[in-house]
């Protein structure tokens, strides 16, 4: 499979995006944000859930496959988080979805804020003057140890 590179512009991009991301991990210590640039960026092991991860090949069973991806936000203007400590370099965050939501004031447009919903109550909230993202794999990609799974 060829290196996956996305832009989102607008919210329905967003949703392209977030399904990209969906498991993706990444340490505390692999996120930055540069409030002079106003960027916000995450170095993360992306789950390539378009890999085949459900049939057998060769008599064992494909796990699917992960790849080093960079997520950057442009125009972030204030980051927020909660459910982890942002001081902990080696925590393990699992992102299950981004979502942006535009200000309710229309006279605030295009600006909005784009959550970071990740497992354990998770999450980070970037408050943006606009969406500007691009999701970019880094290197080929590595058999994951198992496929993610979801609770009902």
């Amino acid at each position: 499979m060829t290196q996956l590179r996305l832009i989102a512009l607008d919210t329905p991009e967003v949703t392209v995006l977030s399904a990209h991301l969906q498991d993706a991990v990444v340490k505390v210590g692999d996120m930055a944000y540069s409030l002079r640039d106003k960027r916000f960026v995450v170095h993360a092991n992306r789950f390539n859930w378009r890999a085949d991860g459900t049939t057998f090949n060769g008599g064992r069973r494909n796990t699917g496959e992960r790849r080093r991806a960079a997520l950057r936000i442009e125009r972030v203007t204030h980051v927020q988080s909660q459910g982890f400590d942002s001081k902990d370099r080696s925590t393990v965050l699992s992102i299950l979805a981004v979502v942006f939501t535009p200000n309710p004031d229309p006279a605030l447009a295009p600006s909005g804020t784009l959550d970071i919903i990740c497992a354990a109550k998770a999450s980070l909230r970037l408050t943006v003057e606009c969406v500007e993202m691009a999701l970019e794999d880094l290197g080929p990609a590595w058999e994951a140890s198992r496929v993610p799974e979801h609770g009902a």
